[in-house]
Order: structure tokens, then C-alpha cells, then sequence
């Protein structure tokens, strides 16, 4: 890698990074190297702050969890389902933004028939679709729930579910037909103020405006008392942009989608190759390594 500025340790009180396409490798999983380097360091630097900042809910980040022993340890705040609902070490939730009712019963209310939907409320994974839940299961370690729709209608309009993200599921759909979903929900985007945001190859999520895992950062910051130039950031998505913008050390992984990459103050390693390790290793590991 190029020689760069790299942030002197000292200053740095929160390492925030993405899950998917970031954290994991290709396969989806934790390497053993990414395991013990992350391990290293918050045993190193206790006050350090570690915080998974995902499009998944907090149960899809379990296994993760488990694997850096990070399960209720101190300073391992979270900001999950995209930044809509920021969480505390022991998983309660601090602070969420949800979507107005009325903009998800008429998304659902589409006439379209060619339409999978998906919903994060909270905790919870909800779909019409058996064949997504199996999807979203094995790909994100969602405990999705399998609900019928005039059922979920009803509840969303009685505030028995409140909806912090709302998808249309688009893997193995052609670019145009992405689009032209994209059209259709067009109307009522604008009329109630809500920002699409296309998760390849997944889903398209609708979100509050203001809503996005730099605006979870933002709100937890605030809340630590730390400074934008304090913190950093690692991702690899479109959806990784806001994250990055708030804050003071952006690393984009090699792999990283072109739009993102001139975001980044700092370029490290892909998903492939550890780089999400190998970029805080040469930081807070240093005189450790050979």
C-alpha cells in the first residue's frame, strides 16, 4: 500500500466499520486474523469504543459478536438496520427513526404483483415471502418473520409495528426493471420526504431523509462526547457514505464501489485480503508487528 498518514493513536476514541462486503470477507466470515487483531486491540485500549455500523439488525450481528468476544463488553455500541436505530452494548435501543405509517401502508399498497418487500421494526426481520426469509436467513442471519400482508397493514396502522426501514427486494433483477421500481415508488418518496438507497445486490431501502449510519454516528458521538476527528470509519457501499463523511479518518476497502472511494482520506486492503485488520493493526498495533 501507499505510505500515508496514518492517525496517531492517542487521538482516536471510536473505530466504526461496516459488516458486510467490509468486516467479512467474501465468504461472509470473520478471519481468524481480523479475529485476533480486533481481539488485540480492545484489550490494548479498554476505553476504546467498537462499533458495528450495518444494514443488519441486532440479531444478525450475534454470531459476530460471539466471535470478538464483544457480547455486552463495555463501549461496543452499534447502529444497525443502516444507521435507522442506534443501540447500547447490551442491545437496547438509545435512540431509532422511524417511517410515518401512512408512507409504508401506501408503499405496500402498490398494485405492482412483482414485488418483494422486506421491513425492519426494531429487532425484527419482516417479510410477505417465504422464499426471502430463507434468503435473508442465510445471507444476513435474519430471523425474518413470514407475516401476512392485510395483517401487517393493520398492525403498522394501529402503531403495533413501528417500520425503521422499508426494502424492495431486487437480487436477480435487471437493471431496468430496478429502475423502473425505483419510478414507481418515485411519487411517495417525494410526498413523505424519504430517501432510496440501492444496497447491492439486495434490496432497495427507503429510510427517513436524515436518517443513515452517519446520522447514528452523529447522535452517538454526541452522546460519548467525542469528536468527529476522533473517530474512523471503514466501508465499502454506497450506503457507507454518510459514515464516512462524519468522520475524521474515512478508510475505504480496496474493493469499495467507485462511487465511494473518493470519500475516503485513507484506502486500505479488500474484504479478500484482511484489510479492515490490516489498516488498525498498522495503527494500534505497530510495535507489534515484524
Amino acid at each position: 500500500m501507499e505510505k500515508v498518514e496514518l492517525p496517531n493513536v492517542s487521538k482516536i476514541k471510536l473505530i466504526a466499520t461496516d459488516i458486510d462486503g467490509t468486516l467479512l470477507n467474501k465468504e461472509g466470515k470473520i478471519t481468524e486474523r481480523t479475529k485476533t487483531v480486533i481481539c488485540k486491540i480492545l484489550e490494548k485500549y479498554p476505553d476504546l469504543h467498537f462499533v458495528l455500523a450495518s444494514g443488519r439488525s441486532f440479531p444478525g450481528t450475534l454470531r459476530i459478536r460471539e466471535e470478538l468476544n464483544i457480547l455486552k463488553r463495555p463501549n461496543t455500541e452499534s447502529l444497525l438496520n443502516n444507521g435507522t436505530i442506534v443501540y447500547d452494548p447490551v442491545g437496547s435501543i438509545i435512540w431509532q427513526n422511524a417511517l410515518p405509517k401512512e408512507f409504508i401502508i401506501k408503499f405496500v399498497s402498490n398494485p405492482l404483483s412483482n414485488i418483494d418487500y422486506a421491513f425492519s421494526a426494531g429487532d425484527d426481520a419482516i417479510t410477505f415471502s417465504k422464499k426471502w426469509a430463507e434468503i435473508m436467513e442465510k445471507k444476513f442471519e435474519e430471523k425474518t418473520i413470514i407475516m401476512d400482508k392485510k395483517e401487517f397493514i393493520k398492525k403498522v396502522a394501529d402503531d403495533k409495528i413501528i417500520i425503521d426501514r422499508a426494502s424492495v427486494l431486487v437480487q436477480e433483477k435487471e437493471k431496468e426493471e430496478i429502475e423502473n421500481f425505483k419510478k414507481e415508488f418515485e411519487s411517495i418518496r417525494q410526498e413523505y420526504n424519504v430517501k432510496c438507497t440501492f444496497y447491492k445486490p439486495y434490496f432497495l431501502d427507503y429510510t427517513q431523509f436524515n436518517s443513515h449510519k452517519g446520522a447514528g454516528l452523529t447522535y452517538l458521538n454526541k452522546k460519548l462526547n467525542i469528536q468527529k476527528d476522533e473517530v474512523i470509519a471503514f466501508g465499502d457501499g454506497d450506503n457507507d457514505l454518510e459514515l464516512l463523511q462524519n468522520s475524521g479518518w474515512p478508510v475505504v476497502m480496496a474493493n469499495a464501489c467507485e462511487e465511494l472511494k473518493p470519500y475516503g482520506k485513507l484506502t486500505t486492503k479488500s474484504n479478500k485480503e484482511d484489510g479492515v485488520a490490516d489498516m488498525l493493526e498498522r495503527i494500534f498495533l505497530k510495535d507489534q508487528m515484524n
